[in-house]
């Protein structure tokens, strides 16, 4: 079905405490050509092969690969999202040989961030620098919270782990002007604000709404630290009246979109819309009518049987043009439905059958209107 395998991705939620409360770290991403372009995100990118090799403090590969449900290769991501957060935003989560945070006005942290450009274009190895100058990334000073994979059907995939982590001491962020192109620091509940004009992604949203939740850092720090289960988020494309976008798996059209649109390309609709009939299998169509509530049309080219939901005319129009002169069978299982059952019937000539909820079928033909229950 998903001919794009998804990439291995990491990004880091910086945050601080400001005047009015705790603020994070938002940069905004450069033209590329995808999704993500112009977008204010989190520090993060790629985990490359490399960041296996890079020494960490902190954290052993098996709390890693525990922490994140994955069998091998955690701490990569660790590394990834500590890297891109330097290349990116020009902040160093490391201690240095004797386990003390390092300053980047240090000698080692100034070097380290002068090779920022190289390590961006990857002339300079990460893991070669940090043996060099004998340091080690802090992946114990970042708190696992979030998983998400980008929807089918985009045509660049990532599989991403979200983590937040709290500013180094002394250190001031600055994009790179590359990758980014500005960065601001702002309180998640004015970035969500309605006011607040910047573009923010699906996953970012999710993240600033839980970074909502935390009046300052220690507090934040204190929930990171305890345990928790993260779930994987997967969302599907689907079209609504503002057009194209990712649906959540709490809402409600989620499990449809997956159903008849499991390629992604976006074409189910994730809005109710009345008297459209939705093929939801090669046996089953629905026609929702206008007061919610549904028609079922399930049969093959032999024989198709519907439950009318309404007798609305409209409603009735859209359920015949779906059959396209296929109906055999109305049915109803109540009183409520025996009304729009037998005005289908007398437009489709077809046979009407009485399924109540006790007892056996019952047979209403055209000719014997005295058959009524």
């Amino acid at each position: 079905m998903d001919k794009i395998t998804p990439r291995n991705a990491a990004t880091v939620a910086v945050a601080r405490d400001g005047p009015a409360g705790l603020e994070t770290l938002l940069l905004q991403r450069a033209e590329r050509g995808d999704h993500n372009s112009g977008a204010w995100v989190f520090p993060g990118g790629l985990v490359d092969a490399a960041d296996a090799d890079v020494p960490v403090s902190g954290l052993s590969d098996e709390q890693a690969n525990a922490t994140l449900a994955v069998e091998q290769g955690g701490l990569a991501f660790y590394v990834a999202a500590i890297r891109e957060c330097l290349e990116e935003a020009g902040l160093l989560f490391a201690t240095d040989g004797i386990g003390q945070g390092v300053h980047l006005r240090s000698d080692a942290g100034a070097r380290l961030l002068d090779l920022r450009p190289a390590l961006q274009s990857g002339t300079a190895s990460m893991a070669e620098a940090c043996r060099e100058l004998q340091l080690r990334l802090a992946a114990d000073q970042l708190f696992y919270v979030a998983h998400w994979l980008t929807p089918v059907g985009r045509t660049k995939r990532f599989d991403t782990r979200f983590f937040v982590a709290i500013v180094p001491q002394g250190q001031e962020s600055a994009h790179d002007q590359v990758e980014t192109l500005d960065h601001i620091w702002i309180r998640p509940s004015a970035a969500l604000a309605p006011e607040n004009t910047r573009r923010l992604m699906t996953p970012t949203r999710a993240v600033l709404e839980l970074l909502t939740r935390f009046a300052d850092t220690a507090a934040l720090v204190e929930w990171g630290g305890s345990s928790r289960e993260v779930m994987r988020v997967l969302p599907r494309l689907a079209t609504g009246e503002s057009g194209q976008r990712p649906v959540l798996p709490h809402e409600a059209p989620w499990e449809e979109i997956g159903l008849i649109d499991p390629e992604g390309k976006g074409t189910a609709w994730c809005e109710p819309r009345a008297n459209v009939p939705v093929r939801l299998s090669s046996t089953l169509w629905r026609v929702m009518a206008t007061n919610g509530a549904n028609t079922y049309i399930v049969g093959t080219e032999e024989c198709v049987v519907v439950a009318p939901a309404s007798a609305a005319r409209a409603h009735l129009d859209a359920v015949i043009a779906a059959l396209a002169g296929r109906l055999t069978t109305v049915i109803c299982d109540d009183e409520d439905q025996i009304a729009a059952a037998e005005q289908l019937q007398r437009l489709t000539g077809a046979a009407l059958v009485i399924a109540p909820r006790r007892g056996f079928l019952r047979l209403l033909t055209a000719s014997s209107p005295g058959n009524k229950p």
